[in-house]
């Protein structure tokens, strides 16, 4: 009964620290604005693989971009993929915006995603003064390279980042959504930021001044190592409100639960204090919360006493308001998709805690093996420095 207790108020204080947190995330949506006044030579670079479900969407916002002067280079690891024929169909559709696919070939000492960003940045002179990075399954709005690099500007910031927001269609993609919510939510303004592979910039002298490439070598996360890079020499990534962008599209249960734990998996190689805090806050939610609920529930119905269920309710609550106020950011920047179903909407304050069980989940298989399947290509992460690749699904 008192650890109980003890654990209940740990996780109210806790709750009530993140809820402050939810408030600062808010005020930052609602005080950030829309700025152009740095506009240098930029190049996306997009590393595609397979057809994403919404790909015409992606590639259609790529080629209209607010922005003067940038180019497109795809990049994929070899010609037979299906994304290729696809990028050349709107490349064609597209004649005055400067864009080319490269063919890559197979990663070696690294994973397949940093290999071709590699292979793109080599092929880049000098005239391109920003590298702006894009994964293939979400959708920009027009503003985003314009916003994404004009916080550049500082001398200060090392990279700038957005992230994603998954809109959901079925309840395997409305859990990750949910899943995904709670990581964007630890982004805001400050200087502990990370770097987010899908929507991220960074100008080409600084990215050869802090040894960009070097980090690069032998990884599988193209932002982690980035961010590592950033920190090493005392720069910090700027995350940026209008670069976070929709991802669309449903997925399968299993597909859901690959994704958490790929990330979970990743964090435990590459952040490990992070993982490790991961796993003491989330064995301590889950076994307060679920104990604390159904226990609550029994000693109420049948005992009459309500102090149990009270605590577990008012964690439960703090969730709540803080799902609420993550929700209204996100209308801020993607008003487009506030009309969401109502039930989608509702969810996301409704399921918190069962997208905890996933974090368990997730946390409970990461401790058991460093093998991930990223684009349906098997690696091994020995190290944050090393990897191998190990196969392919087919």
């Amino acid at each position: 009964m008192l650890i109980f207790y003890i654990f209940a108020t740990i996780l109210i204080i806790q709750s009530l620290i993140s809820l402050l947190q939810g408030f600062q995330y808010l005020r930052y949506f609602q005080n950030i604005s829309v700025s152009s006044d740095f506009t240098p030579s930029a190049a996306i670079i997009a590393p595609c693989k397979g057809i994403d479900q919404s790909m015409n969407k992606f590639l259609d916002s790529l080629f209209s971009q607010n922005y003067s002067n940038y180019q497109i280079v795809f990049v994929v690891e070899d010609q037979a993929d299906p994304a290729f024929k696809e990028i050349v169909s709107w490349q064609e559709k597209f004649p005055k915006i400067k864009s080319r696919c490269l063919i890559a070939g197979k990663s070696q000492n690294c994973g397949q995603k940093v290999h071709n960003l590699q292979v793109a940045i080599s092929t880049l002179g000098k005239e391109v003064e920003v590298f702006a990075f894009v994964d293939s399954d979400i959708c920009l709005p027009s503003h985003w390279l314009k916003c994404l690099i004009n916080p550049l500007k500082d001398k200060e910031v090392g990279a700038t980042t957005g992230y994603r927001w998954f809109i959901p269609s079925n309840f395997a993609s409305l859990l990750r959504s949910i899943w995904n919510a709670s990581i964007a939510t630890s982004l805001g303004d400050h200087r502990n930021n990370f770097a987010w592979g899908g929507s991220m910039a960074i100008l080409q002298k600084t990215f050869e001044a802090i040894g960009v490439e070097n980090y690069w070598k032998t990884t599988i996360s193209d932002d982690y190592a980035l961010t590592k890079a950033v920190k090493d020499a005392k720069l910090y990534v700027k995350f940026v409100p209008f670069c976070l962008v929709p991802s669309l599209g449903d997925c399968r249960f299993s597909e859901m639960l690959e994704f958490t734990t790929r990330q979970i998996i990743i964090t435990k190689v590459y952040s490990p204090n992070l993982w490790k805090l991961l796993l003491f806050s989330n064995t301590i939610f889950n076994l307060t919360f679920f104990v604390g609920l159904f226990w609550g529930l029994y000693l109420y119905l049948v005992y009459f006493k309500y102090s149990v269920l009270l605590l577990t309710v008012i964690i439960y609550l703090l969730g709540v308001w803080k799902s609420h106020l993550r929700i209204k950011a996100i209308k801020l920047v993607l008003p487009e998709y506030q009309n969401v179903k109502l039930l989608y909407h509702i969810s996301y304050y409704l399921f918190s805690p069962l997208v905890a069980l996933v974090f368990g989940y997730n946390l409970l298989i990461s401790l058991t093996t460093n093998q991930i399947t990223w684009r349906g290509i098997k690696y091994q992460l020995q190290s944050d420095k090393s990897c191998i690749r190990i196969g392919t699904n087919n």
